[in-house]
């Protein structure tokens, strides 16, 4: 009888110590997407800590993981793409009208993906939502996708060379996608959502 006292306080007072732990976590520590066992969210937390597409994610984390649960596409490459495309700012614009993280136009996002663009979480899906289409598109080619991504895939797919600055993003995006891979490979907690 007192034992089980003892391991319930026990429980109670690591409750209460590791409770004001949880009002301090950065979003990008914040409990995984729905559908992941409580159990194991406070496991992906913790592992998670060291992965290097956070840095290129920023502010971006919790919406880059759920895109990611969602595609089955890497956090890293949404991660590279959201940096590349927008370094991260929410309310970016570009000249020819892209908006958002994942930088969508406002037609396509609303008329093909059916997404918000100017909400977030929305505009990340959406993004990553299109760059799984244009894997499918170019067979796993990832260089055509990113190139496409970037021009439109009419114009990559129809054969002719892509400008040189769909070339230049597709490589610069390559780029920050294995330099965060090799850091998250090379640190020994590096498992994943999809690995749990």
């Amino acid at each position: 009888m007192r034992l089980g006292r003892l391991r319930q306080r026990d429980r109670w007072i690591q409750g209460l110590v590791l409770l004001p732990l949880f009002f301090f976590l950065p979003q990008s520590l914040q409990p995984a997407p729905p559908g992941i066992p409580v159990a194991l969210q406070w496991k992906v937390m913790v592992s998670e800590r060291n992965q290097a597409w956070h840095r290129l994610a920023g502010s971006f984390v919790a919406p880059i993981r759920l895109a990611s649960h969602k595609t089955g596409l890497s956090p890293a490459l949404l991660a590279a793409v959201v940096y590349v495309e927008s370094r991260g700012r929410t309310g970016a614009v570009s000249a020819a009208g892209a908006i958002g993280p994942m930088q969508l136009m406002p037609a396509t996002a609303l008329a093909v993906l059916h997404v918000n663009p100017w909400q977030v979480q929305q505009n990340i899906l959406g993004g990553a939502q299109f760059l799984q289409s244009l894997l499918k598109l170019f067979h796993g080619n990832l260089t055509l996708a990113l190139e496409a991504y970037n021009a439109g895939p009419t114009r990559v797919a129809s054969g002719e060379p892509p400008p040189p600055s769909a070339v230049t993003y597709a490589k610069t995006v390559e780029t920050f996608l294995r330099r965060a891979e090799a850091r998250t490979n090379s640190s020994p907690q590096k498992r994943s959502l999809h690995q749990l």
